[in-house]
């Protein structure tokens, strides 16, 4: 590539080059070297995915601001995949500009169904939103308990609380539980649902369980210790 760029580089290898930097995770690199395809050949047959791979190149290279706009231009010029909606939607959440992120979000799901960091972060921003019944709504199919992260249990948990069901905010949780079984958010969760539900004894004995995968870990420890005083059993 040396040697050409030398003699008579073209926008073709510019891209080529961009691919290699990335390969190397020298975004910084890779980006300089798609911008300089781009200015060539602003014309280019596969404008929108280079566009894209510029974009990409931004955000992991730290300029998340450019790569939101370079990312919107590869979609307005008709890049379509799953990874665009995923990236941007990223981006735009740490740009905090969740609407925007919720409406990617989606069209990852429009895409795929089933994508975890998809209903993951779309359910996270709806949380935030207040919006309990939509994250119920998007959360509680029966296709997506087998595979439903931790993040995603806690958030119906959550919604199911906050809309007064504690109930079947305990029963997500504890299906949550038994999904991932090593999750301390779900665990304290469903300890602080079964609480409010008067039901301490179970929420010691979820706290013991955490505590037993996790037995360093001081949120754990000061919650049990919290379970245990109200039952009456000890500090």
């Amino acid at each position: 590539m040396k040697s050409k760029l030398q003699s008579k580089p073209t926008a073709t290898l510019y891209n080529d080059l961009g691919v290699w930097y990335a390969g190397q995770q020298q975004y910084a690199c890779a980006a300089e070297a798609f911008a300089t395809s781009l200015q060539m050949e602003p014309t280019q047959p596969d404008l929108a995915h280079v566009a894209f791979m510029f974009g990409v190149s931004l955000y992991f290279s730290g300029d998340t601001k450019e790569a939101v706009a370079s990312l919107q231009e590869a979609e307005k010029l008709g890049f379509r995949d799953i990874k665009i909606h995923l990236i941007l939607g990223t981006a735009l959440d740490s740009l905090h500009s969740t609407a925007d992120a919720e409406t990617e979000w989606r069209a990852a799901l429009a895409l795929d169904p089933e994508s975890s960091s998809a209903l993951d972060s779309l359910s996270s921003d709806l949380i935030s939103d207040n919006n309990f019944a939509e994250t119920i709504t998007l959360l509680d199919s029966p296709r997506l308990v087998p595979q439903r992260t931790a993040q995603q249990s806690v958030n119906l948990g959550l919604a199911y609380a906050k809309m007064a069901n504690p109930e079947e905010a305990v029963k997500v949780l504890q299906d949550g539980l038994n999904t991932t079984p090593d999750s301390l958010d779900v665990a304290n969760l469903l300890a602080d649902v079964l609480t409010q539900l008067n039901r301490k004894g179970e929420a010691a004995m979820v706290l013991k369980l955490a505590l037993a995968q996790h037995p360093d870990n001081p949120e754990v420890k000061q919650n049990l210790a919290k379970a245990l005083e109200s039952l009456g059993a000890g500090k």
